[in-house]
């Protein structure tokens, strides 16, 4: 099985594309001091927890305004992805009910529940023709504290219908540690559909520090896989529908933010020149989008990648 290891381009690549953003909008989003960390999907911002308990979640639309707020109450929320016909899906886990999915409308309200049962979706996202996959791992049937001792497939497809299309990717390609699809709290990008590829990040060791990214087709095939140990401070991870692929880290030394991009062909990671400034918050279609930080309103700026 192909499992390339990524190492640091001994070279910058060409600067951005153009110094102002394509687009920039002031969001009702506020952060403040002391306050959870948003998560990001697709130009949408949202929280979960930050405005009741571990199943409420509050999004805001790209366009800056307060899309819904609802809570679930079948077990803390894990993550959100939203469809681009409106449609919401909320994976959450509980003990000793299970996990699931659920699906609700542009509006917050819950329309279909998939119950994955042992299998416990960490990461959702929607692919082309409104399917919708996960990302994450399965407990033991009879003590849910534990991972399952037998392997399993750690991705999985849905239709809108909700029925499951296809299980990919199992467990043993891993390395013993953590569960390559455990639970990172609101960690934006930890699975990615493009047009072409589904893109996952994910723990591959025995720390939360030990991680890989991987890409399969979406026939559930092995594409490659690019080690990001070497990325431990403040990582974002981002996967443009055109394929390209960037990490976000900060400097050891420093406060600064780094930009790498993957270069498949050598499976290494070259260093962007003259990154947009700020945080990366993520992809939206073939841009990526960057964000302040400190307290007040959310000022997110979108980027054509070079």
């Amino acid at each position: 099985m192909f499992r390339a290891i990524a190492v640091l381009g001994a070279f910058s690549l060409c600067g951005w594309a153009a110094d102002a953003p394509v687009r920039e909008v002031t969001s009702l989003a506020t952060r403040s001091g002391n306050q959870l960390v948003p998560a990001f999907y697709n130009g949408y911002i949202y929280w979960i927890g930050r405005d009741g308990g571990d199943g409420a979640v509050t999004i805001y639309a790209p366009d800056g305004h307060l899309a819904m707020a609802f809570a679930t109450d079948r077990g803390p929320a894990e993550s959100v992805a939203v469809d681009t016909d409106g449609t919401v899906a909320v994976a959450w886990w509980a003990r000793h009910k299970g996990g699931g999915i659920e699906l609700r409308d542009g509006y917050g309200v819950l329309t279909k529940t998939i119950q994955t049962g042992t299998y416990l979706p960490s990461h959702v996202a929607f692919g082309d023709e409104h399917t919708l996959w996960s990302f994450g791992f399965q407990v033991d049937a009879t003590d849910d504290a534990i991972p399952d001792k037998k392997d399993y497939m750690t991705v999985r497809k849905y239709l809108s219908d909700g029925k499951q299309a296809g299980a990919y990717l199992p467990r043993s390609l891993f390395p013993a540690g953590m569960e390559p699809g455990e639970h990172s709290w609101q960690n934006s990008s930890s699975i990615v559909v493009a047009h072409d590829r589904i893109g996952l990040w994910a723990y591959s060791g025995m720390s939360g520090d030990e991680t890989e990214w991987v890409e399969l087709d979406l026939s559930g095939n092995l594409l490659g896989r690019w080690r990001l140990d070497q990325f431990v401070r403040g990582t974002k991870v981002a996967l443009t529908t055109d394929g390209h692929v960037f990490v976000q880290t900060r400097d050891a030394k420093s406060p600064t933010h780094r930009l790498f991009t993957l270069e498949r062909a050598s499976a290494t990671w070259q260093a962007v020149s003259d990154p947009p400034p700020g945080e990366m918050q993520g992809a939206d279609g073939d841009t990526l989008a960057f964000s302040e930080w400190g307290s007040g309103p959310m000022v997110v700026r979108w980027y054509r990648h070079p």
